[in-house]
């Protein structure tokens, strides 16, 4: 099982969150305050952005894993959902009426012909088609520009880029097991290992594969069969539920549930550096990815808005966030189920941070911080050394 590597302050990790008291034989819950005001260095890796870095605001403890440490996600809560790791570019396509993995080829023809449209990158101008077998499938799957989907029906090969459960590639896991089908699974890209030039990124490398997939459940357990996609026998893996978590992670390189996230109370912001899904780009749909990406923990009731400062100049901005207190929060505008708020807005590719634009937060456990990114760039002027700076606000 890989292994997270945690970040955080020492005296937090000396602390037992309860003791006993020899004084009165009792025993009690040692309440640790919340951070008041800190400044994050977030280890995201520089230009190929191989770090997901997730951040404990009231702790300011901070979980750094690879990002392609997995590629799917098997949510612990009340719904049977599966959602894929936008961050290496991780794309699925359900067979319907298929549930035979090892039968699964090339040459297997779809329950019905699908009606997708694709974009021609020679011109940038898209194009209708219709596919008919698996082995076409599979030509449009990988995130690109030119993947597979069709925005009037609503067909997509990614989740939705806010994080909901309502559309995810991989359909519902039912308690039937006639009605859970084959998936197709592109790994999505490599994480390159040449840096890019200063003031660039390099994020995308050489694709790492297909797989099928079939997926169904026993009482409050996944249970998956997986192979590479050319193979014609297949491997199984129970994941049990932990509704400590929001996610369990499943890594197909190492044949293992991996860990991951942290547990859902213990992180607020996820700096996920890089995060992909087909939509709209300049009028016309496609797969898209983005870098210096941030989200919040929609799954657990993390909630952020952004603001945007009057005046020019930092002067302007720095007493505009220095003035902003608990009394100018404005609980109606917080957003909790769309994790692309923060997203890469907090920054321009060539001119770095927007110095006019900060953060309301609502954490974990109720704490609202205010918060702004500071920085983008090591001091020799590489991307994927973002900064953060955030203050609790007090009532």
């Amino acid at each position: 099982m890989r292994k997270q590597f945690v970040i955080g302050l020492a005296f937090i990790s000396a602390l037992a969150v309860s003791c006993s008291s020899d004084d009165d034989g009792g025993s009690g819950t040692i309440e640790i305050p919340a951070v008041e005001s800190a400044s994050i260095d977030i280890p995201s890796g520089g230009s190929t952005q191989p770090n997901q870095v997730y951040i404990d605001l009231s702790t300011e403890e901070t979980t750094v894993v690879r990002r392609d440490a997995w590629e799917l996600g098997f949510y612990t809560g009340n719904q049977n959902r599966v959602v894929l790791n936008s961050a290496i570019l991780v794309s699925a396509a359900e067979l319907v009426g298929y549930t035979d993995i090892d039968a699964v080829t090339e040459e297997s023809v779809l329950d019905e012909p699908l009606e997708v449209q694709s974009l021609d990158i020679s011109n940038f101008q898209a194009y209708d088609l219709t596919v008919t077998t698996v082995g076409e499938l599979i030509k449009g799957l990988p995130l690109d520009y030119g993947m597979y989907g069709n925005p009037e029906t609503g067909y997509s090969l990614t989740d939705t880029p806010e994080g909901g459960l309502e559309r995810t590639a991989i359909a519902p896991v039912s308690s039937n097991p006639e009605e859970n089908f084959v998936h197709l699974v592109s790994l999505g890209s490599e994480i390159p290992t040449e840096d890019a030039e200063l003031g660039a990124v390099n994020t995308t490398g050489d694709p790492r594969g297909i797989y099928k997939i079939r997926i169904v459940t026993d009482g409050d357990t996944y249970v998956m069969q997986y192979a590479p996609f050319e193979s014609d026998t297949h491997q199984e893996i129970r994941i049990d539920k932990d509704d400590s978590f929001n996610l369990i992670a499943f890594s197909f390189t190492d044949e293992a549930i991996v860990d991951v996230e942290p547990p859902k109370d213990d992180w607020d912001i996820n700096f996920t550096s890089v995060h992909s899904y087909y939509g709209v780009m300049g009028g016309m749909y496609a797969g898209m990815a983005y870098s210096d990406y941030a989200m919040h923990n929609t799954f657990n009731g993390v909630g952020v808005y952004t603001l945007e400062t009057d005046g020019e100049g930092e002067d302007a901005t720095d007493i505009a966030f220095a003035d902003f207190t608990a009394a100018d929060v404005s609980q109606a505008a917080f957003e909790y189920d769309d994790r692309t708020v923060i997203g890469s807005n907090w920054r321009s590719a060539r001119e770095g941070v927007y110095p006019n634009r900060f953060y309301v937060v609502k954490d974990t456990d109720g704490n609202l911080y205010k918060m702004r990114f500071t920085s983008m760039l090591s001091d020799s002027g590489e991307r994927g050394y973002p900064q953060i700076e955030y203050v609790l606000l007090s009532e």
